[in-house]
This record gives structure tokens, sequence and C-alpha cells, in this order.
């Protein structure tokens, strides 16, 4: 695969996340929005590793106590890196660039939204660079997949 070679079963890349649904921001509270604004982990109570293989995605600890979760790219419809009405620019602080989260947005209709490398004092992550090779991963797994190389 093109841009993801890696030894077999090893990881492409990795990265340290927060993460949560969209079922989850949808349940937060006025004063949990508020707490959002000192901390956005409030709004990520999934805390763990994402590690990206050419044929898998895993999210280690998501569920606590080592419970892993594996995305398989079939499993995957879209992929963005926004702000929505259930984690806006204003909570995400301001800039696209540094704050909007990478959501997947599953075929079953739920979304993950993750924070990569999150830095709460500067308000940075690196979706930006993780957004780009996530979508080429989704987008070079699922032409496979589908036989078009």
């Amino acid at each position: 695969m093109t841009g993801f070679t890696s030894a077999p079963g090893g990881a492409v890349d990795r990265a340290e996340y927060i993460g949560t649904t969209t079922s989850f921001l949808k349940s937060t509270t006025k004063v949990d929005y508020a707490k959002a604004m000192i901390n956005q982990k409030v709004l990520f109570p999934h805390r763990g590793t994402v590690v990206l293989h050419s044929s898998r995605l895993v999210l280690t600890d998501w569920g606590g106590e080592g419970s892993d979760v594996t995305v398989y790219p079939s499993q995957i419809d879209s992929i963005s890196n926004t702000f929505t009405p259930h984690y806006d620019r204003f909570i995400g602080g301001g800039v696209k660039k540094f704050g909007a989260p990478i959501i997947l947005h599953q075929t079953d209709g739920e979304e993950v939204y993750l924070l990569l490398n999150y830095r709460w004092f500067w308000e940075r992550t690196d979706n930006v660079r993780w957004f780009a090779m996530l979508t080429e991963w989704h987008r070079v797994a699922r032409n496979a997949s589908h036989g078009y190389r």
C-alpha cells in the first residue's frame, strides 16, 4: 500500500489521544461545557494511545482497564477535521488548524471525536498531520479492499 509500509503487523504511526463520541457530547450539561473551557478533557473521557496499522486503527484503553478498540477502514464511512455543533470553535481553541477534532464517521452512524497529542496549555493537537495521514490510509485501504489497485 502506497505510503503505508510497515513490518507485518507493525505500526505505521502512533500518538496519544483523548476521545469522545457524539452521543457523549450530546449528553453533556452546561456545567460540563463550562468546565471544558478550562480543560477540554472534561468532554473527552477516553484516553490512551492510537496506533495506526496499514489494515486497522487501534485505540488502546478506550473502555478503561486495558480494553482496546480496533477500527477497520470498512467501518468508517468518512473522516473529517472540523468543528461541529457538539464541539465548536469556541470550546476547541478557536483555530481549526490547532484544535478541530478528527471525527471518524462510522458506517453504523456513531461518530468518534479524537484529539491527538493534545497539549492543554497551548490548546494544540497534531490533528492536521493525522487527518492527512488517516484520510490517505482510509482511501488506500478502501480502494485496495474493493480491488482498485
